[in-house]
């Protein structure tokens, strides 16, 4: 068999995604002294579909090494360097890449898909843009889709409602523009699109994902019109089929709770004493829908803050570095807690570092931060951490009306698992009261929306700030929001957000009852 017969091979075993097929074949191919541009690339195409982006890395290079303007294996190399944090090479390697092939619209998708993560949306936007110009064979419903939603995480709701009812011209039966708009429209005044999502959920030939754009929207629409039995009926239906779409097992969160208290409550934590940083972050904590986004809107609203949103970094860390089916690794986190240097402090801030302006302050309001308060007092020791507090009936019904994107939260398509989490959640909350007692702020969301004024100044006298008026006015803030709270959070203080749980209370008992208090 000759090289191009094994070369296309190796194609059919990727196709099939037999991937450890690849490695092996591409490994005896280069122990046999076979240089060869396409066997690296496949060589790090298939590291890289197994998650194995370190190892894709080398291989790639390798590829581009032995031609230099093979832009299938920079596309690739790209891929691996965002996927292990490495933006400014990514970039970079994009560039390389649209510079040899400037109408190779994988690349640019998925440069543009880095941007909008970096939260460099307008150049986003122009990479997205420019498939129209190259004639791309990309669907424009996709295009289309994700400049609607890069819109809306701008706060541009009439550019996002555009390019969402630019979908429903090309694709009239598209479901996808229904799951957008219902983010931007008034559906008491919208309600000919209640009609036609009704009408389209009645076709037998949707698939799971296509039934979710429709049944989501329907729910809001009704608890928009205050038909709560019957939007209760779209949220409840919603759930059980994406609950039936994932793999959630509540044990895990219980195990890495117990095991975050067991280290922490045997660590005298004022003895230690770590290198800090001239650059500060304010770390926003609390449940999901409980107005972590309004805070981080509002602190961010300052000159001297940038916000980042939820970069997870701290997870990212931590993960990779301290944690084991579900358990700290002790011993790892006490080697980093008694040396000399602070690498996760550096970890952190490199990242943030290299992707942000120059700014000395930033908010960090990754949802999963409530976990690692410990390791943010023990490795930021010059860090701000502020927790929300909304009624928990309230933030478990906003939780239950959504249909998330994040993995992190498929808790949240069942009554049980929700409430669960909550009180795993609120558990974790009172231990880490317990003891760091004043050196966590706490912000009570109904005391936010009653006397926002009053509760701003002392948000901004916590974070040792001067006061700027701009926090009164967060809704001016340009900064990105990426989160299910991307409209809510750019509107005025609104108090009619108190208490919803009421209109719920027959349907969501069995949740409600379980909350601890």
């Amino acid at each position: 068999m000759d090289l191009n017969q094994k070369i296309n091979t190796i194609l059919h075993n990727i196709k099939n995604k037999e991937f450890k097929t690849v490695i092996n074949k591409c490994e005896k191919l280069v122990s046999s002294k076979v240089e060869n541009t396409i066997i690296y690339n496949l060589y790090g195409l298939a590291y890289q579909n197994l998650g194995l982006y370190e190892k894709s890395i080398p291989k790639f290079e390798k590829s581009i090494e032995l031609q230099k303007n093979n832009y299938f294996a920079l596309n690739n190399l790209a891929i691996s360097l965002k996927a292990i944090e490495e933006y400014n090479l990514s970039e970079m390697a994009y560039k390389k890449c649209l510079k040899i092939k400037p109408d190779y619209s994988a690349a640019i998708i998925n440069y543009a898909n880095l941007k909008e993560l970096l939260n460099q949306f307008e150049d986003s936007i122009k990479l997205y843009l420019s498939l129209f110009k190259f004639k791309s064979e990309v669907a424009e419903e996709y295009v289309f889709s994700k400049l609607s939603t890069i819109y809306l995480n701008m706060g541009n709701i009439l550019k996002a409602k555009e390019y969402a009812l630019k979908i429903k011209e090309k694709s009239p039966k598209s479901t996808i523009v229904y799951e957008l708009l219902g983010e931007v429209l008034d559906f008491k005044k919208n309600k000919k699109y209640i009609l036609e999502m009704e009408n389209l959920l009645k076709n037998q030939n949707l698939n799971d994902t296509e039934k979710l754009n429709l049944i989501f929207p329907l729910g809001k629409a009704h608890d928009s019109l205050k038909n709560f039995k019957l939007a209760f009926e779209y949220f409840n239906l919603g759930n059980k089929i994406k609950k039936n779409k994932i793999n959630y097992n509540a044990e895990n969160i219980q195990i890495l709770s117990k095991s975050i208290k067991n280290f922490f409550q045997n660590i005298d934590l004022y003895k230690i004493d770590k290198l800090k940083s001239e650059k500060k972050i304010i770390f926003i904590c609390g449940m999901p829908r409980s107005g972590t986004t309004l805070i981080e809107q509002i602190i961010s609203s300052h000159k001297e803050i940038l916000a980042t949103g939820e970069e997870n970094y701290l997870s990212s860390y931590i993960s990779k570095n301290f944690l084991k089916n579900f358990s700290l690794q002790e011993n790892k986190i006490i080697n980093q807690i008694h040396s000399k240097e602070n690498y996760f402090q550096d970890y952190v801030l490199d990242r943030l570092n290299k992707n942000r302006v120059n700014k000395k302050i930033f908010t960090d309001k990754s949802v999963q931060n409530f976990l690692w308060i410990g390791f943010i007092k023990i490795f930021f020791p010059n860090s701000k951490i502020i927790f929300t507090d909304r009624n928990p009936k309230d933030v478990c019904l906003s939780i239950y009306k959504i249909n998330f994107k994040n993995g992190f939260m498929n808790f949240a398509y069942d009554q049980k698992d929700i409430s669960s989490f909550y009180n795993i959640y609120y558990d974790l909350y009172k231990f880490w009261k317990k003891i760091f007692n004043k050196e966590i702020y706490t912000v009570k969301y109904e005391n936010l929306i009653n006397n926002s004024h009053d509760e701003i100044k002392k948000i901004i006298n916590y974070c040792e700030l001067d006061w700027d008026p701009n926090c009164l006015n967060h809704t001016k803030n340009s900064s990105g929001i990426k989160t299910a709270s991307t409209i809510q959070a750019r509107k005025p203080i609104y108090k009619s957000s108190k208490n919803l749980y009421i209109n719920y209370s027959d349907y969501l008992k069995e949740m409600f009852d379980a909350l601890d208090s």
